[in-house]
């Protein structure tokens, strides 16, 4: 609707004003525009709806470190992941660095000790048997789009479409295996219990069929999106640095 202004009327102008006024100044944008994923129990919007857990806890303390503004935001991992990768001054929590990933980040590690990754099958599911990584090839496996494990797959010789259906979430794809649609799904022994446990589902119900060898396994960072300024990079890098340096890091396989 447009506004004809010149049939605006004096009352009406005072009110406009007015209108404008009772509204706060729009602030100053965020140097760094941070960017993570749900990952319970690591990462999860807590009661008051705020995002929290260690991983989040540990940024928030790297930017108070670094003295820099930020706004942060919860996606899905495939839309996060192509935010950091599209648009600048984006810093992306946590993300698994591999050589495929090197030329298209700035990465800042380790963030974490390195993750434990399993495949996991139903405990009914007596026939699945794995050994070695190529052996889960005979099976489906559900896991996150454009996710560290998805790459890794693709990478040893899987198929999308074929061995392995990409989902959005981790609770998607538990409730794929759950209902026999999947094989197995990968993921972290943590953040399977406590997605068990947010679907009131018990432990007994799932099984570990095969852990992911540590070679296969990148170290887990953050990064920063190539078209950050490297002053920016290096002021964070600084702070990280000396935060890993006055504790241990961040143990999220316990």
């Amino acid at each position: 609707m447009r506004l004809i202004y010149r049939k605006i009327t004096k009352i009406q102008k005072l009110v406009l004003v007015c209108t404008l006024l009772a509204y706060p100044p729009i602030p100053q944008a965020a140097e760094i525009n941070i960017v993570t994923e749900p990952w319970p129990p690591n990462i999860y919007i807590n009661e008051a709806g705020v995002i929290s857990g260690p991983l989040t806890e540990k940024i928030i303390a790297i930017m108070a470190s670094a003295k820099l503004s930020y706004s942060l935001n919860m996606y899905p991992w495939p839309r996060a992941y192509n935010y950091a990768l599209s648009d600048k001054n984006v810093l992306i929590y946590p993300i698994f660095k591999t050589p495929e990933r090197e030329t298209l980040f700035h990465f800042i590690c380790p963030l974490t000790k390195k993750v434990d990754l399993f495949f996991v099958k139903l405990a009914s599911r007596r026939d699945i048997r794995i050994n070695t990584l190529a052996d889960a090839k005979k099976y489906r496996i559900g896991l996150i789009r454009d996710d560290y494990d998805h790459a890794l797959l693709l990478q040893h010789g899987f198929k999308d479409g074929l061995q392995l259906d990409a989902n959005t979430d981790d609770l998607s794809t538990l409730r794929k295996l759950i209902k026999g649609r999947i094989d197995l799904m990968m993921q972290s022994k943590k953040s399977l219990y406590d997605n068990l446990s947010s679907q009131k589902l018990d432990k007994s119900e799932i099984e570990f069929a095969y852990q992911l060898k540590d070679e296969h396994i990148a170290q887990n960072c953050i990064a920063l999106s190539k078209q950050t300024p490297l002053s920016l990079v290096e002021q964070i890098r600084q702070a990280m640095n000396k935060i890993n340096d006055a504790g241990p890091l961040i143990d999220i396989n316990e």
